[in-house]
């Protein structure tokens, strides 16, 4: 009989230093006396080490031989001064340096052969993709070895588990740039079976690395910038896990930012539904992505910090305990442009929603929300960096329509499942923007949220009016006189 397995994944900040690395090895370890379900380890690139490979990447693109020796002396050192911390013993620090030693001579073949690509003005999609892969390949190493240092099995899965399709080639992507590629289901279910298993039938906890993947040819391809969180969902459904932990420097999700509402509350359960809206509109925790390979599966998502492990975090599942009051978190998305369109024939056609977006999908422009549509008017955001491109399309092609845009705009939104059992949820809301004389430029609602559209320079003050006013009241403190104080005395 098969083990029952869980997924610990361990994000970039987690393994960011040796000591960070230690700190992740007495939480494996920990799971593994603790939890009835076996643990499987994946594990991201150290913080920044990705992004320092793509500018290699770059660099050897464009013949920039300096610089990178410069970034590939930076990144080495870094690996080895965390091997330092991790293994006392010297012969297994032996061991682990002469890994590691072999992996930067292979990431050195791979950036020569990106370069030659490069120079040959040939794709080179694949070749970024396969120099980019070095971070968490170099990662597993030294969490397997942090692992082993305090008494508990574990072994690099040096392969890549996730079997992906081809990623598509966009030679519109400047150097440097990873292109993602889809994982392929059930060939990453046979292929789990075969890399995972024997060693968790074995008592080793498998460290799998994050982000990666291959093609049925064998060529090394990436789940797209951000895709590490995605990864670990992928392998837990394909290994039928009972629970995906994401160990990442934050408690859980959060009501709302910390950085911006000083009395935000941690949550301790979400819907799938309601985390995809938090993602989608803007909450970093949860990567949009990262729900769709369990969801349908019922696997619950947790999100627990890794330097305070005795908090149980938050987490997603198929339904959360229902709540009177309508909004959960609330959250803000920056960098936007709201695109309005009007018809100048009041009784000709009406829009057409399905061509407008069609264009949107030519320019790369995917709606980020709708925010009113009619016969004769539609209206939708934009990422700001996409509003030109799609404005020229429209501008083209929609012959008997205006199209505008207006920029430097922001929304907000107020999410939670209960809005239709709450109904004066979406009047509270504009109240407390109105409260505080911010105008609300459009605005939309549904079962799962509130959105609001405000000017950029608002959204600040947007957020703690709305989550004072929806979730969290603050108290004023009442300070009594001195005098006051006497005379209770």
């Amino acid at each position: 009989m098969e083990h029952a397995v869980c997924v610990l994944k361990f994000g970039g900040t987690s393994v960011g230093s040796g000591e960070r690395i230690q700190q992740v090895a007495r939480v494996i370890a920990q799971a593994r006396q603790e939890q009835d379900a076996f643990p499987v380890v994946v594990v991201s690139a150290m913080a920044g080490i990705t992004d320092q490979l793509l500018r290699i990447a770059r660099y050897a693109c464009e013949g920039q031989q300096e610089e990178i020796i410069r970034e590939f002396k930076e990144l080495r050192q870094k690996h080895l001064d965390a091997a330092e911390v991790l293994v006392t013993d010297r012969r297994a620090l032996s061991d682990l340096l002469a890994e590691l030693t072999n992996t930067f001579s292979s990431l050195q073949l791979d950036i020569k052969a990106l370069a030659r690509v490069a120079e040959l003005n040939q794709d080179v999609t694949l070749r970024t993709a396969a120099v980019a892969a070095y971070g968490e390949r170099l990662s597993v190493l030294l969490v397997a070895a942090a692992v082993n240092e305090i008494g508990i099995a574990a072994e690099p899965i040096r392969q890549e588990i996730i079997i992906t399709s081809h990623p598509k080639t966009d030679t519109t992507q400047p150097f440097g740039v990873v292109i993602g590629a889809n994982p392929i289901p059930e060939e990453t279910r046979a292929n789990a079976a075969k890399l995972v298993r024997p060693l968790v039938e074995r008592g080793i906890v498998p460290i799998a690395a994050g982000f990666l993947g291959r093609t049925i040819t064998g060529f090394v391809t990436t789940l797209g910038r951000n895709g590490s969180d995605y990864s670990a969902t992928v392998i837990g459904a394909a290994l039928d896990c009972t629970e995906v932990t994401i160990f990442t420097d934050v408690d859980g999700v959060l009501t709302a930012d910390p950085r911006q509402v000083t009395n935000a509350r941690l949550l301790t359960h979400l819907s799938y539904a309601e985390a995809a809206r938090l993602s989608w509109f803007g909450a970093k925790v949860l990567h949009p992505r990262t729900l769709i390979p369990i969801a349908s599966r019922n696997i619950p998502v947790r999100v627990r910090n890794t330097f305070r492990p005795h908090l149980r975090g938050t987490v997603v599942g198929p339904v959360a305990p229902q709540r009177n009051s309508g909004a959960r978190a609330i959250t803000v998305k920056r960098n936007l442009a709201l695109i309005i369109m009007e018809s100048t024939d009041m009784f000709g056609a009406q829009e057409n929603a399905g061509q407008v977006f069609e264009l949107a999908a030519r320019a790369d422009a995917a709606p980020v929300a709708i925010c009113s549509t009619s016969g004769q008017h539609l209206s939708f955001l934009v990422e700001a960096a996409s509003a030109d491109s799609i404005l020229a399309l429209l501008q083209h092609d929609m012959g008997h329509w205006t199209v505008r845009c207006r920029r430097n705009v922001a929304l907000c939104a107020c999410i939670g499942s209960g809005f239709m059992a709450d109904p004066m949820s979406p009047a509270r809301a504009v109240a407390a923007l109105a409260h505080e004389r911010i105008p609300v430029i459009a605005q939309g609602s549904s079962d799962l949220n509130i959105t609001l559209v405000i000017e950029e320079k608002d959204s600040e003050r947007a957020l703690r009016s709305l989550h004072r006013d929806l979730i969290a009241p603050v108290i004023p403190l009442v300070r009594h006189s001195t005098q006051e104080k006497r005379r209770e005395a």
